[in-house]
């Protein structure tokens, strides 16, 4: 799905509130996964669909989908 500008600031900000300090350290790659995944919940889904179990499968699928780009 593409974003348009005010869409992705408005996903890059709460990716930054939901997730916090586990974002350090991440690969560029990754975050960009991350950000896109969860957008694409939140867009399709709702925001209320973002719960902390949520989010965390979101964090390990990022990973995934990167080792499965390779």
């Amino acid at each position: 799905m593409a974003f348009l500008d005010d869409d992705r600031a408005y996903v890059d900000q709460l990716v930054v509130e939901y997730y916090g300090d586990r974002l350090a350290g991440l690969a560029p790659e990754r975050l960009a996964a991350l950000h896109d995944l969860f957008g694409e919940v939140m867009w399709h889904e709702g925001i209320e669909a973002l719960t902390p179990q949520r989010l965390n499968t979101l964090l390990e699928f990022s990973a995934e989908e990167l080792s499965h780009a390779a």
